[in-house]
């Protein structure tokens, strides 16, 4: 557990320096923590259960990095995490489904929350001539990370998974999304207060919901 408490004591430094816009301290801190989170996720025996998901936090250790350098690698590392999401994406769907009629509530209530909050996004790059050559990438981006939460919200319907690692891995798989839509509001629309803040802590606390409800439901902890 000494890695976990790691992960949270470097995640609360870097949680503060991103509020603080203290870069120099962010490029030790922000690589570092998910680093932290990944050597746990591995001593727990995370690889040998889900190595999609290790391989998930290995491309998103590759975004952070890419997102620490001049804004000409931000491409790179779009690319990195949709990588990553994808990555969750098979992780998620290794088990096979059991159809309730409950899927498409939550296919609604996701259809719902993306058709208000997205368009404006898409809008934004639209509007602005910088952005423009982004509008297929962060599309593209978008869709993918919506079919990683969809796919994270359907572990309530896998036998395998159990109540609790379903709550914890959708509750994840929520706050990344969270996380990313803060990301692209704040860069492509206006800035939030707070953003650079609350777009680490939702970051920080979906990425430990996604593999611990991966280790939860493989019987690793608790």
């Amino acid at each position: 557990m000494i890695w976990l408490l790691l992960f949270i004591i470097v995640g609360i430094v870097e949680w503060a320096a991103a509020g603080k816009k203290w870069r120099k301290l962010r490029v030790v801190t922000k690589p570092l923590s998910l680093i932290l989170l990944f050597i746990w996720f591995g001593m727990m025996g995370g690889w040998q259960v889900g190595w999609w998901f290790g391989l998930g936090l290995v491309f998103s250790l590759a975004g952070d990095v890419f997102l620490l350098l001049r804004s000409r690698y931000f491409i790179a590392g779009l690319g990195a995490f949709l990588t990553a999401h994808i990555c969750y994406i098979i992780g998620y769907n290794q088990s096979p489904l059991v159809f309730s009629w409950w899927m498409l509530v939550h296919l609604a209530i996701v259809g719902a929350v993306v058709t208000i909050a997205y368009p404006k996004i898409i809008g934004g790059l639209r509007r602005r001539l910088e952005y423009k050559k982004l509008t297929i990438p962060v599309s593209l981006y978008i869709l993918t990370i919506v079919f990683m939460l969809i796919s994270a919200l359907f572990c309530w319907f896998r036998p395998d998974w159990g109540i609790a690692p379903a709550v914890v891995t959708a509750t994840g798989a929520l706050l990344f999304t969270i996380s990313d839509s803060l990301l692209a509001a704040g860069r492509f629309l206006r800035p939030i207060p707070y953003g650079n803040f609350m777009v680490m802590f939702t970051y920080h606390l979906g990425q430990l919901g996604i593999i611990s409800g991966v280790l939860m439901a493989n019987g690793l902890i608790f």
